[in-house]
């Protein structure tokens, strides 16, 4: 079985997203052990950003010097950190040696807890999976059950490693509901029917690893902007439509949690004061008219409408795969239910646009399935409800990721606190 190794390496495993223009750092005069420290991250750092590089090229973009960097260089060698993989183009001189970030010199896991499924994958340090599994429940589970079959299939992934230099790293896991993500606790799901449930505690008591625990949405938001559809940019709204609908808000590079940790329930935001009731206790939330149940509802109603048609039976339970490939085969009724649930996912995402004037929106979760037929009438209801300069500024996209968004997000979120630039204090 793969090692488990503690949350120190040289300190705690260096690394930070941020920029080295971001990193606000007071640094503490005459401690050159952290000064190092800190001046290794940033190596590391160049690498995972830059990768293939020279030590020269390391140091323009850093400005060490060249000496310090390969200095650092050649103790990240023997960490197993980073790899030399051949020589670059000469310049005038020496053809200079490339290196890269050694991205299996260690791995964590990501994982979603979903109303009926579970999904676990194993990311390597540049967050790609590299091995997962999807195991779905025949009812909604208890939290015991759920978190020992959750516990079998991380200790199936990291089986497949044994090698790994420097072991498990971290354990993310991302679940539909309120979230303490400083605690690890989940408050409240009401589409699982859970409260109170220390995830973090209990996971990080069997696997020896930190482990990190939040919102679906926001996983989903980390993994489109760490290596999907939101890559470099700074203003990004994701929404996750499925059981439910959430939101990750990443506003200038940083993901928006609120004072509780709690930023991003759109799906329960009030589109109709007086429609139906939500599960949440509201009345004519986003979520009653824009998720999974009501596609299905739409379409049980549409066929209906349409007996006859080549449409999967609409008294069976379908899926929003299923309705998406009776669109693509042409069937009316499931046109028809994909573009009345859009429209009012394009509501929720004008108020998105109107309020936090992103860059970017990523429409993720099971309902991106519809692909076109979702995107097409989102863009209609933007053109018609936002206002003309921030929908001027929006790109409208469908995740890269799929539906292994929430776990690759959630790994992703280890990544973030490992690669994090260590602070330095005057204190």
């Amino acid at each position: 079985m793969v090692r488990t190794v503690p949350p120190t390496l040289h300190s705690r495993f260096l690394f930070s997203l941020q920029t080295n223009r971001e990193a606000k750092l007071e640094m503490r005069t005459g401690d050159q052990a952290l000064v190092k420290e800190l001046n290794k991250s940033i190596v590391l750092n160049t690498l995972r950003q830059h990768a293939p590089i020279s030590r020269a090229d390391i140091a323009k973009i850093t400005g060490l010097n060249k000496a310090t960097v390969s200095t650092l260089v050649d103790e990240l060698l023997k960490e197993h950190l980073v790899r030399e993989i051949g020589m670059g183009a000469s310049r005038g001189g020496r053809r200079p040696r490339l290196l890269i970030l050694n991205d299996r010199a260690a791995i964590v896991v990501g994982a979603e807890i979903g109303v009926d499924s579970l999904t676990v994958v194993v990311q390597d340090l540049l967050g790609r999976p590299i091995w997962r599994k999807h195991h779905r429940f025949g009812t909604v589970p208890e939290p015991e059950p759920a978190l020992q079959h959750l516990a079998r299939l991380i200790s199936e992934g990291i089986s497949h490693f044994p090698d790994v230099p420097l072991g498990l790293r971290g354990i993310g896991v991302g679940i539909p509901g309120l979230v303490d993500f400083d605690q690890g606790v989940l408050l409240y799901a009401p589409n699982l029917g859970w409260r109170d449930v220390r995830i973090r505690e209990w996971l990080e008591e069997r696997f020896a690893v930190p482990v990190k625990v939040d919102n679906e949405a926001n996983a989903g938001a980390v993994a489109e902007h760490w290596s999907g559809a939101a890559v470099g940019i700074e203003d990004v709204v994701y929404f996750s439509v499925g059981i439910g609908v959430g939101a990750g808000i990443i506003l200038r590079g940083e993901l928006m949690r609120g004072v509780g940790g709690m930023a991003g329930e759109i799906g329960h935001t009030t589109i109709d004061v007086t429609g139906p009731a939500c599960a949440c206790g509201n009345r004519g939330c986003l979520e009653v008219f824009a998720s999974e149940a009501a596609l299905r509802r739409h379409f049980a109603q549409s066929a209906a409408a349409q007996a006859g048609s080549d449409s999967p039976n609409a008294n069976e339970p379908v899926s929003v795969a299923d309705i998406a490939r009776a669109a693509d085969a042409g069937n009316a009724a499931a046109i028809a239910a994909l573009n009345n649930v859009a429209r009012y996912l394009g509501v929720g995402v004008a108020n998105a646009i109107n309020t936090f004037n992103p860059q970017r929106v990523v429409i993720g979760g099971p309902l991106a399935l519809g692909g076109a037929y979702i995107l097409n009438p989102v863009r209609q209801v933007i053109e018609e409800r936002a206002l003309v300069p921030p929908r001027l500024q929006t790109n409208i996209v469908i995740a890269a990721h799929g539906l292994a968004g929430c776990a690759i997000g959630a790994g992703a979120i280890v990544l973030q606190d490992l690669f994090r630039l260590p602070t330095v204090s005057s204190s």
